[in-house]
């Protein structure tokens, strides 16, 4: 009996390794054939009807169920917490929000308090010292399917959830295009975006506090 535990501890691992290679060599593919504009549009169309097939109903908060998000480049990293890792984590917890034109939005973060200043009509970040008018705003990642590579929907024993496998390589080596806040609306359940309030592209590769992602 306990050789038979060890043939499947091995199977296990063998497994668990020619995964991570498969998936390595699709990246290093990627890197070395840019895909034609028809391969782009066969691969996003995939993958929306296999999120639009497998993602379940919002629930009363707008959210559709959560997902660890995973770096190619880092799989061997999982599950392992790196305290001492200040960049973005190679893996991590979200809730996923629903499906944009390009990809995939997930909330990658606490609410912030956002302001409208009179005069210019500019949404900012809420100050200690605003009393009035003060919005509570979600940030939202938008991951566009072309970062995406594979879905594992069944999870593993650590987290039984979605693992969504992507390209950590956009701005500040990050997998999303762009984060936009989203804000509830008074007489209204659903969740409206905040025009034009991009505060991650003025900053470039400085981010703010609460777009630190804390591994889980």
């Amino acid at each position: 009996m306990e050789m038979i535990f060890t043939v499947i501890g091995v199977i296990a691992s063998i497994v668990t390794i020619l995964t991570g290679l498969f998936l390595a060599f699709r990246w290093i593919l990627h890197k070395l054939k840019k895909p034609s504009s028809s391969k782009k549009i066969e691969h996003r169309a995939k993958l929306k009807k296999e999120f639009l097939r497998n993602l379940p109903k919002a629930d009363k908060h707008g959210v559709r169920g959560e997902a660890i998000i995973r770096d190619l480049k880092r799989l061997d990293s999982y599950p392992d917490l790196d305290n001492k890792n200040k960049g973005i984590s190679p893996w991590f917890k979200v809730e996923l929000k629903d499906l944009y034109h390009r990809g995939l939005e997930a909330f990658i973060s606490f609410p912030q308090e956002l302001i409208m200043e009179g005069k210019s009509g500019k949404w900012r970040f809420a100050k200690s010292d605003d009393k009035k008018n003060k919005v509570l705003a979600y940030p939202v990642g938008r991951i566009p399917f072309d970062c995406i590579e594979e879905i594992d929907w069944e999870g593993d024993e650590y987290y039984p959830i979605p693992h969504i496998y992507c390209q950590f390589e956009m701005q500040g080596g990050q997998p999303y295009e762009e984060i936009v806040f989203y804000s509830e609306m008074h007489g209204s359940d659903y969740l409206f975006e905040i025009s034009g309030f991009r505060p991650w592209d003025k900053r470039k590769k400085k981010h703010f506090e609460f777009l630190k992602i804390f591994k889980r």
